[in-house]
């Protein structure tokens, strides 16, 4: 054999070598069935079944958080796959306390980055949060409906420049025990992304710290911030605002009917009341953009004075309905002024009637 044909075959089978161990590296861990101990991914992974969390708390990290499933290295997805992540309490019996020092969480992101939550799929009935993101970054979440978890579906906790898309938030903070939780609760957490997604039935208002529960809720020091294009309804409020949260984006959002009908009937204290836009009394941010969005009702705490709920008008009601790019043009179109108040009423009634049907 010369030389140079046996150099062809040691490089050929150096190149099959490495395929090999590709490919053993590119392949989805399975997961499914009960899991009792918390399960590291360490490369994409998918539930090829609906999963029941079962992990005890005795098993809770240095930080105290009790996880189902948790990403173990960056640049990686797990893909719900069309099924179920459900923890071990039916809100708002079993829920967390603020004063625990352990608690369960469905899936945990912690330092990592460029990870990817893929749904469509489920994440439900987790003592404290669904998803819990904290010192990361370039995190997506797409998809993804967290449902029922005693705080929020997801909290977002020293966390930038990630993205949370088409995602469904839904009745979860049933049990939070008096912490500000809701949707999703951005805390201390900057330039993040929530996009074309719906916060519906978030929260609850029977505690002793009265109304602090929201769809989204920006807390800490959170700034440069985005939601936009999203449907915010019957949380107990739409959109509230804490602590120095500044130069967040709120625009082009659809955010009415915060808080539900049946809450403001039973509901009637002053700590009690809450809005489509609400600022907290203690609230000493600023510059946050309030743009383009139907709402109608406004809390201004300690917010700014003018109202983001301004008197309807057609262009701004189909603004919010048609989810334009581009900002609103005033009062006059091409050929002036184009609205009356009749238009503008029945803009606005034909706009509140679909909702009602979603």
């Amino acid at each position: 054999m010369n030389h140079f044909f046996a150099s062809r075959l040691t490089l050929s089978a150096l190149v099959v070598f490495v395929v090999l161990v590709c490919v053993q590296l590119a392949q989805a861990t399975d997961l499914s069935g009960t899991i009792s101990s918390t399960v590291t991914i360490f490369d994409d992974s998918r539930l090829v079944g609906d999963v029941t969390c079962a992990v005890p708390l005795s098993m809770a990290d240095s930080i105290g958080a009790s996880a189902c499933i948790a990403f173990g290295r960056d640049h990686i997805k797990l893909n719900l796959n069309g099924h179920t992540i459900s923890g071990p309490v039916i809100p708002p019996t079993g829920c967390s306390l603020p004063t625990d020092s352990h608690f369960g969480v469905g899936v945990l992101v912690e330092g990592n980055t460029d990870v990817e939550i893929e749904g469509p799929g489920v994440i439900q009935h987790f003592e404290r949060w669904g998803i819990l993101l904290r010192s990361a970054s370039k995190v997506t979440v797409r998809k993804v409906t967290g449902n029922r978890n005693c705080w929020s579906g997801m909290q977002v906790g020293l966390t930038s420049d990630s993205n949370f898309i088409e995602d469904n938030w839904i009745n979860n903070a049933a049990g939070s025990n008096g912490a500000p939780c809701g949707g999703i609760c951005l805390a201390n957490s900057n330039k993040n992304r929530m996009h074309k997604s719906r916060f519906y039935g978030n929260g609850s208002v029977d505690y002793a710290s009265g109304n602090v529960d929201f769809g989204i809720g920006f807390e800490g020091s959170s700034s440069g911030n985005v939601a936009e294009e999203n449907d915010i309804g019957g949380n107990t409020n739409g959109v509230l605002f804490f602590d120095t949260s500044s130069d967040n984006v709120v625009r082009r959002n659809i955010i009415v009917g915060n808080p539900a009908a049946q809450v403001i009937k039973t509901f009637v204290l002053a700590n009690q009341q809450g809005a489509d836009i609400a600022f907290q009394s203690s609230f000493t941010g600023a510059n946050n953009t309030l743009k383009d969005n139907f709402c109608l009702t406004y809390i201004q705490g300690a917010g700014p004075a003018t109202a983001p709920c301004p008197n309807l008008r057609t262009e701004g009601v189909e603004e919010a309905a048609s989810r334009s790019t581009s900002p609103m043009n005033g009062d006059k179109g091409s050929n002036g002024t184009k609205t009356t108040l009749g238009v503008q009423l029945v803009s606005a009634m034909s706009l509140l009637l679909a909702l009602s049907h979603i």
